[in-house]
């Protein structure tokens, strides 16, 4: 039986599957990847990226040898809008610039001074203005105006996805798909190969550093030998074309079926379903984003900061080490359930506002900030860890009305996974806060890196892409508990108007 090698690079580690053809998950592991954070600034270390994918390479193929010898196909998905400038050996020439980085915004928007035809030609031809700061368009930019010696020594400007691939086959190659978050390509058809001549010009990016664009179901190429010798894998194994994370997710949660929706949380938190047509919602920051299906798009909806959200409460405000206390009791995470059990439905009425970072769709805010709300003298900590799960629902909430509305059908049921999906008691919030059955992934943590090397390798044994959803697992459904809908109909109108309600004072305090 054929095998595949599934990676997922995310924004805080780089995740490995060695994966079956009948989707049997053979071995796992993980490698965290750090982030410097200073400001504007938020990179990473490519190498040390790469070193990360590489060792958990090398476990999965020491974890099952006989396995790791019949890998036929990789695949590989990862966090976008991050770019890392390589030279002509592949080898990174800068830091990779995360979506946090917050450089090269300004000339962004400088371009539509420049271009009075830039704004609507953006919005017939890619589908959103690829405008403002974190976006790869942004870093494009920064690097090649503000760092005119990394720019002169760059030969390609790469996704982390086309990163790891180049470094597996020796090939910078690009797709419609990675590139997306650039604005560069024409994405009324999907599938093309080749920039838009009219996107590349209003931009003004110098074309010589876009990387090739390859088919997005195509083959980057071989596994390098030496490389295959240096991790452990055989030859004949061949690197298919990668996709971002939210496109494996796609796939992961069944979200091409009809009437199912993925929700993927992890640091941040991001519905997917899949559209017939390129469409655009820019009031509620909706776009259809290219599918790594020829012909078939997917709806872009990122919600924002959601199990970061819940980290930074856990670790940094209940738990801290700190002037206040002594040092937290181990993994914050592993009561989770507990505390979410031990707390009332609807949290004794606090209200947890999630935009730590800014608020995204379905309300573009950049100096929207959360908090809690409505907090008495019987507010326990337990029910600001409830609160802050219930709040991370309500924005999904008001974000899936918004969707079903871009789409023109209802949702009958949700798919989760990601990080967050390891906890039952998040799914029941999920479930009782959207008022839809929750079906929970099985493995949920290492669900998207499974469903890349599926892709690849139904791919490679020409055998329908879209197919490999079938062989999702799920460990639990969360039907919505009747008895939570009106308290939570209820909180859920306040949650929306307290966005309305605080944004003005977030604008006067962060603007």
């Amino acid at each position: 039986m054929s095998h595949a090698l599934g990676i997922d690079v995310g924004s805080t580690n780089a995740k490995v599957v060695l994966v079956a053809a009948d989707g049997r998950t053979i071995a796992t592991a993980a490698r965290p990847i750090a982030t410097r954070r200073d400001g504007e600034v938020a990179e990473q270390d490519p190498e040390a990226l790469w070193r990360a994918v590489a060792s958990a390479i090398r476990e999965v193929v020491a974890a099952d040898r006989p396995a790791a010898g019949d890998i036929a196909a990789i695949g590989v998905c990862s966090q976008y809008s991050s770019i890392v400038p390589v030279d002509a050996r592949g080898r990174a020439v800068a830091p990779l610039k995360m979506y946090m980085d917050r450089r090269g915004g300004d000339r962004t928007w400088s371009i539509l001074e420049r271009h009075a035809d830039a704004f609507p030609l953006w919005i017939e031809r890619h589908g959103i203005p690829p405008l403002g700061s974190g976006v790869s368009l942004a870093h494009l930019l920064h690097f090649q105006h503000e760092r005119p010696d990394v720019h002169a020594r760059t030969a390609a400007y790469l996704e982390p996805m086309d990163f790891v691939n180049l470094r597996l086959t020796g090939r910078a190659v690009a797709n419609q798909c990675t590139m997306m978050m650039a604005g560069v390509c024409d994405n009324r058809t999907v599938g093309v190969t080749r920039y838009d001549d009219d996107l590349v010009r209003v931009t003004g990016l110098d074309p010589t550093r876009l990387p090739p664009l390859g088919a997005i179901d195509g083959v980057v190429g071989p596994i390098a030998s030496d490389v295959a010798a240096e991790l452990g894998l055989p030859k004949r194994a061949v690197v298919h074309a990668a996709m971002n994370d939210s496109q494996a997710a796609a796939f992961a949660t069944g979200a091409f079926g009809s009437g199912r929706a993925g929700v993927v949380i992890g640091t941040t938190s991001v519905l997917l379903d899949d559209i017939a047509e390129k469409a655009l919602d820019l009031d509620h920051l909706l776009m259809s984003m290219p599918s790594p299906l020829p012909g078939r798009y997917l709806v872009w909806a990122e919600n924002g900061i959601a199990g970061k959200a819940v980290e930074h409460i856990l670790q940094r405000v209940l738990q801290a080490d700190d002037a206040l206390g002594g040092p937290s009791r181990g993994d914050a995470f592993e009561a989770l359930d507990a505390a979410l059990a031990a707390a009332p439905p609807a949290s004794g009425g606090v209200l947890f506002l999630p935009w730590l970072g800014g608020s995204l769709a379905p309300c573009l805010a950049d100096t929207m900030r959360g908090g809690f709300l409505n907090v008495s003298l019987d507010t326990s900590r337990l029910d600001l860890v409830r609160a802050t799960i219930e709040g991370i629902a309500h924005n999904l909430r008001w974000l899936l009305g918004h969707v079903e509305a871009f789409t023109g059908r209802r949702i009958e049921e949700v798919a989760f996974a990601g990080g967050a999906a390891r906890s039952r008691g998040w799914a029941q919030i999920l479930a009782d806060v959207l008022d839809r059955p929750v079906h929970v992934v099985a493995d949920s943590s290492t669900a998207v890196a499974r469903a890349a090397g599926l892709v690849a390798l139904f791919r490679n044994e020409e055998r329908p892409a879209e197919d490999a959803s079938a062989l999702a697992r799920e460990s639990a459904v969360c039907e919505p508990a009747a008895a939570h809908r009106a308290r939570y109909d209820a909180m859920h109108a306040q949650f929306v108007a307290a966005f309305e309600a605080v944004r003005p004072i977030c604008e006067a305090l962060n603007g």
